[in-house]
């Protein structure tokens, strides 16, 4: 078993490809920012989050290309092999930096020689969501857990695919309360959280750009979030430590990479134009409604951010691992 990515679902009106600049059309002027991950799931939301300011600064058009598949490894496979290294970047994120290395017997690079960093767009908190119609009696935490226990396996969990931070964090949880708890993977985060209000799977832990639109419709219920301070936009719901879990703590992350090879000019202002975005009050308050913390830092700042998570990520990864 061998697969992991990032993120869930948000707006289904948001499609690719999609330009942000002046035209709708690849331009002259114009780079290409390859996202791994399906249009309208939350990773792809996230990418695309500062986009318009990210162009404004570069003055240059940005048009998004989405190429999911296989925990993110498609898309950035795609990257990197792009013969036009100097008009192209990459979307990535935890699961793709520090994860899919674990879990995909055959990858065809690695990302921490063929990727060279951006900056970091910003840490994500994930949100446990609960359809409390989809059995009859499970409205809470509790219940939750009490249902588990007296039905070993049947409680199922949705997630946006094998190996993704989702099914990472659905399983720590399983090894967190000691629960059977049986995985459902799907197509990205947009799929999954189809089947969860259907109520066909009764929850998921996923980030909070995919939860956050369904919690505020009342259509599910948020039960903790996965970070270790409540999330601004949900100041209301507890954490997991807050609801007894005291070891669970997990955030993603995400940001911007080109391929090994481009021209350090383009990285270079990449990266200026990205930590320029700390000042845009409008790309701050857009992520942070997506339920992440904005962090926008150059590409030296965000090569030590992955160095550091580096090990934590692997050893979650290779311990899910050895549990299944």
């Amino acid at each position: 078993m061998k697969r992991r990515a990032l993120l869930g679902t948000i707006t289904a009106g948001l499609v690719a490809p999609m330009l942000c600049g002046k035209a709708f059309a690849q331009s002259s002027n114009g780079i290409k920012l390859v996202i791994p991950f399906p249009a309208g799931g939350g990773g792809d939301v996230l990418g695309r989050s500062p986009l318009d300011a990210l162009s404004r600064n570069l003055g240059k058009d940005i048009w998004v290309l989405n190429r999911p598949g296989a925990g993110g490894n498609i898309g950035t496979s795609y990257l990197i092999d792009e013969p036009q290294k100097d008009a192209s970047f990459g979307y990535v994120t935890n699961g793709i930096m520090c994860v899919n290395r674990y879990l995909y017997n055959n990858m065809k690079f690695d990302p921490l020689t063929d990727l060279e960093p951006v900056g970091q767009i910003s840490k994500v908190g994930l949100v446990m969501v609960l359809n409390t119609k989809a059995i009859p009696g499970v409205e809470d935490y509790e219940s939750l857990v009490k249902y588990s226990k007296s039905h070993p396996g049947e409680m199922f969990f949705a997630s946006s695919g094998v190996g993704t931070t989702s099914h990472l964090a659905g399983q720590f949880f399983a090894m967190q309360t000691g629960l059977n708890l049986t995985h459902v993977p799907h197509a990205g985060g947009a799929a999954a959280m189809v089947e969860v209000l259907a109520g066909r799977i009764p929850f998921m832990i996923d980030v909070a750009a995919n939860a956050l639109p369904h919690v505020k419709k009342g259509s599910l219920k948020a039960i903790a979030v996965t970070t270790g301070e409540r999330l601004e936009s949900l100041p209301n719901i507890p954490t997991m430590k807050e609801i007894g879990l005291k070891d669970y703590e997990l955030c993603a992350w995400d940001g911007y990479v080109v391929p090994k090879g481009a021209p350090k000019e383009l990285k270079d202002q990449l990266s200026k134009a990205l930590v320029k975005c700390r000042s845009d009050q409008k790309v701050i308050e857009r992520i942070k409604m997506l339920g992440a913390q904005p962090v926008l830092s150059d590409g030296a700042e965000f090569a030590e951010f992955i160095k550091a998570e580096a090990q934590k990520w692997k050893t979650l990864a290779e311990s899910i691992s050895q549990a299944k």
